[in-house]
């Protein structure tokens, strides 16, 4: 029969460090697929989301083997985890490269959409519902001399899509309010990726030490219950 025995400080510390990963993986995750799909970047989308479901699965991973003790999951996870690190480190120097040039992207796409744009056709739909903005300057953008003759503001300017309540009017405009937000996205997902990075190390260790203590402690029980030869 196994007996039980104490690896509690590395059980917990693994298991508080991978529910820190969890939660910086939500803000790495979110703001990095508003970055990149706001810049049109489909690959970059695609390569963040890939890298936020391999450190969830790497988490959970760790989760279960802090919850089991088990040493063969510790393992397991030791080499889950360094993909995982390796994987964030490609991230990583990719969008640094490229922030500066994802934010130009979107200063272009947010020009094109408003140029595109017309009475019947609200090209600028997705950037004023996801940033709460309207135009490139503001509603007088629309409202100006030179669009009097195609009506009112588009309802994309305006909350639940109700221009009727004044109040309810999006009154910045895309090219700050949007253009600034998504800076602050691309700046949460650099942290986060580096946070999770950190915290990766982090679970390494603990990962190492518990599956240590667990495999000793199994050695222990077995030279315990070993039957004494005697030669006399």
């Amino acid at each position: 029969m196994e007996k039980s025995f104490s690896i509690s400080p590395w059980k917990y510390a693994l298991f508080a460090t991978c529910i820190l990963i969890v939660g910086c993986n939500i803000f790495f995750f979110s703001c990095g697929v508003v970055t990149w799909g706001s810049a049109s970047s489909v690959y970059g989308s695609y390569a963040v989301a890939l890298c936020g479901v391999s450190v969830f699965a790497a988490a959970f991973l760790g989760v279960y083997v802090a919850l089991k003790e088990s040493y063969k999951y510790s393992i397991y996870y030791l080499l889950t985890t360094i993909l995982v690190m390796g994987l964030l480190t490609t991230y990583f120097l990719t969008f640094s490269s490229t922030k500066d040039q994802l934010m130009t992207q979107f200063e272009e796409r947010i020009q094109s959409l408003f140029d595109a744009k017309t009475h019947h056709l609200d090209t600028m739909q997705p950037i004023h519902s996801l940033f709460r903005c309207c135009g490139l300057q503001g509603p007088k953008d629309y409202l100006s001399e030179q669009n009097e003759g195609q009506g009112a503001l588009p309802a994309s300017c305006c909350y639940s899509f109700d221009c009727t309540n004044p109040s309810h009017v999006f009154e910045e405009g895309c090219s700050t309010k949007a253009t600034g937000n998504l800076k602050l996205q691309a700046e949460i997902n650099y942290y986060a990726c580096v946070a999770i990075f950190c915290l990766e190390v982090l679970g390494l260790l603990t990962a190492f030490f518990m599956g240590k203590a667990r495999k000793h402690a199994k050695t222990k029980i077995k030279d315990e219950e070993s039957p004494i030869n005697n030669d006399d």
